[in-house]
């Protein structure tokens, strides 16, 4: 496995996912998953509080490229856009479901902040499509970063063709 790589390739797809939340959030989306984040500490909303956020979101998404990792060496043993969009379905189900968590887990839902429903559904359709493909994006982007599966290889037995008795 190469933990640097997965996580540095997780990173750059939680990167990504902020960059496409930004652009959602200019064109009328109510998603603002860095300031959820950081509003998690107790800390009020603010710059500060959102940039504290966008880090915790690019820590977790480098541990989360750990995972996928471990599924590229052990499970396809091959990796790649595709089987990185086959491995967001496990995240997206995870993270969806945490979603649906967070007036449990977070201080300022409800009461503070809108509770985005699992799977992002209190958004409405909009909102769970793009979580899904988000993730999509994720898995595509940690799977090409990744970059192929070599396995050392197994070691050649020494086959014996024949004995002679000895004396």
């Amino acid at each position: 496995m190469k933990p640097g790589k997965a996580f540095v390739a997780g990173v750059v797809g939680g990167a990504v996912m902020s960059v496409c939340l930004a652009v959602a959030r200019l064109l009328g989306m109510p998603v603002n998953l860095e300031m959820m984040l950081g509003t998690m500490t107790g800390m009020a909303p603010g710059s500060g509080t959102w940039v504290l956020g966008l880090i915790m979101h690019l820590v977790i998404s480098g541990l989360i490229a750990l995972a996928y990792a471990f599924g590229f060496e052990h499970v396809s043993h091959r990796s790649g856009a595709l089987p990185g969009v086959v491995f967001s379905l496990v995240h997206i189900v995870i993270g969806g479901l945490f979603m649906g968590l967070m007036p449990a887990i977070h201080p300022m839902v409800p009461e503070r902040m809108a509770a985005p429903g699992a799977f992002m559904s209190n958004v409405g359709d909009v909102g769970v499509i793009a979580f899904v493909v988000l993730h999509a994006i994720y898995g595509a982007v940690v799977g090409v970063m990744y970059g192929p599966v070599v396995h050392p290889a197994a070691p050649i037995e020494r086959r014996v063709i024949g004995r002679r008795a000895m004396a």
